[in-house]
């Protein structure tokens, strides 16, 4: 069983240098310390399968979407007007049946980093200003049961 995370964006996705430089670090203090974030082109066979899934162009492999580096992204580089999907397949083998589960019942989450609000199928948060990130950090957001939408307006 292999895990798979996809991004799509409505621009080229770029790391920005302060994660690459986390990404690049040799020494850590703590266990937990040892994360990254990667973005990676999709393989074609990929692209076709999950084409229909995503509203936005631009197609990614992405791991390290659940950690606070990509929380850090969207905190200080997302930009206004830009746009974000996730979606997690907890095992590749198994893509057309989480497919189909998430076509027939999409209940999508939709995440405003520029209003700081959550909204899932039943409720919507507003997020504190002070401390929105920590809270992301504690809401499902990369998930198997839908795809993500990240905005910033």
């Amino acid at each position: 069983m292999s895990e798979i995370t996809f991004l799509a964006s409505s621009k080229p996705f770029i790391i920005p240098d302060e994660i690459k430089e986390y990404n690049n670090r040799t020494y850590f203090e703590r266990i937990e310390d040892m994360i990254g974030l990667g973005v990676h082109e999709i393989d074609p066979y990929w692209k076709d399968l999950v084409n229909d899934l995503f509203t936005m162009p631009y197609i990614y492999t992405i791991y390290g979407a659940d950690n606070k580096l990509f929380l850090l992204y969207l905190e200080k580089y997302m930009e206004e007007g830009e746009i974000l999907e996730l979606l997690e397949i907890p095992n590749e083998h198994a893509f057309e049946y989480y497919k189909s589960r998430i076509l027939e019942d999409p209940n999508p989450i939709i995440i405003n980093v520029g209003s700081l609000t959550y909204q899932n199928k039943t409720e919507k948060y507003q997020l504190n200003p002070k401390k929105w990130v920590d809270e992301l950090s504690h809401k499902i957001f990369v998930t198997h049961y839908c795809v993500t939408t990240i905005v910033k307006y």
